[in-house]
């Protein structure tokens, strides 16, 4: 067998370019960052990751509202995938074989505080920054890698802007000529049959709004059942960020000499296994103390707004997968194993 210098075992490496996102809406400078992938990975390469996940303020647009802005915008819809979590990108990642890919996510600026590259005892990361010097890369099971994108700035019915969250705000605030604008500078002729959409979408932004202030400025009790649908119509906002913004982490276990460590995703600590039960076990006591007590505000807060029960529930059911998968096998001490789907 020949031998191969690892930057010639790199250069037959498959890349798999994942850019991930919420994309409401998919704008000029996403596509400025797209158009960037391309030319430097080539499009058969460079996949748009994102997710159906929709709250009406924040994230109005389905997936395929999405999918169809970027088609309009000269993208092919097929290299558009719809994902669970943006940030993981499983659905992606599992079409590759990992021994023979390199996987790099590429991120603004302002996205690359999503990912750790150091672990807590300052080992390095799943995740590490893109070297300059391809020919360093690992494969996708040792390591995944953080490029950045450019970031650019455009004129939308003459202001300069350059995020989504701005073009909603102008969009509601924009008269019906100003709307049609920012749509044509969007999105060029095809603006005005996507205009329906937007109307749409930011109407429901629009009058969240100014329930919020309306409520807020002339209800005294704030437990007003109107506040109530209120807050929870936020919450919706924040758990759908915090569910299409995770980030690759997910769940994970650690073997140590005498048993796992279990670490559930979004910083919720490690647990053994008993603990983790055990753990559960005091969360849904106080949930049912709560109820008989009629406290539903800490009711709430314990399944919504705190989210620890789901967290840990899905890591103790993913670790009991895994055991009963696992039989009698020995495990190496030290060895991380990730519960979504691969390990290190």
């Amino acid at each position: 067998m020949a031998f191969l210098l690892k930057s010639q075992i790199n250069s037959i490496m498959n890349k798999v370019i994942i850019y991930a996102g919420r994309f409401h809406p998919f704008h000029k400078g996403h596509l400025a960052s797209y158009n960037y992938l391309t030319k430097q990975f080539g499009e058969d390469s460079v996949y748009i990751a994102t997710s159906n996940i929709q709250a009406p303020s924040t994230s109005p647009f389905s997936f395929e509202e999405k999918q169809k802005m970027m088609e309009v915008l000269g993208i092919n819809p097929a290299k558009v995938v719809k994902v669970k979590s943006p940030y993981r990108a499983d659905e992606i990642t599992s079409r590759f074989d990992p021994e023979n890919t390199q996987l790099v996510f590429a991120l603004s600026e302002k996205d690359i505080g999503r990912f750790q590259f150091t672990k807590k005892d300052g080992s390095p990361g799943y995740m590490q920054p893109m070297p300059a010097n391809e020919g360093h890369m690992k494969p996708m099971v040792d390591h995944g890698y953080v490029t950045l994108t450019p970031t650019v700035n455009f004129k939308i019915a003459g202001k300069n802007l350059n995020s989504a969250s701005a073009i909603r705000n102008a969009y509601i605030t924009a008269d019906k000529k100003n709307r049609q604008r920012i749509l044509t500078d969007l999105y060029g002729t095809a603006g005005k049959e996507l205009k329906g959409l937007f109307d749409e979408k930011m109407l429901m932004a629009e009058e969240l709004g100014n329930l919020m202030i309306t409520l807020r400025e002339s209800v005294e009790d704030r437990y007003d059942k109107n506040i109530r649908k209120l807050e929870l119509a936020l919450e919706i906002e924040k758990t759908a960020k915090r569910l299409e913004e995770a980030d690759l982490e997910g769940h994970y276990l650690i073997k140590d000499p005498d048993d796992f460590r279990i670490v559930p995703a979004g910083g919720v600590g490690s647990h053994t296994p008993s603990s983790i039960k055990a753990s559960l076990a005091g969360d849904l006591s106080d949930l049912v103390n709560a109820i008989k007590v009629e406290n539903y505000e800490s009711a709430y807060w314990m399944l919504y707004k705190g989210g620890t029960i789901r967290t840990k529930l899905e890591a103790a059911k993913l670790y009991a997968e895994y055991k009963r998968k696992l039989g009698k096998r020995p495990v190496k001490t030290g060895r991380r194993i990730d519960l979504d789907g691969s390990s290190d």
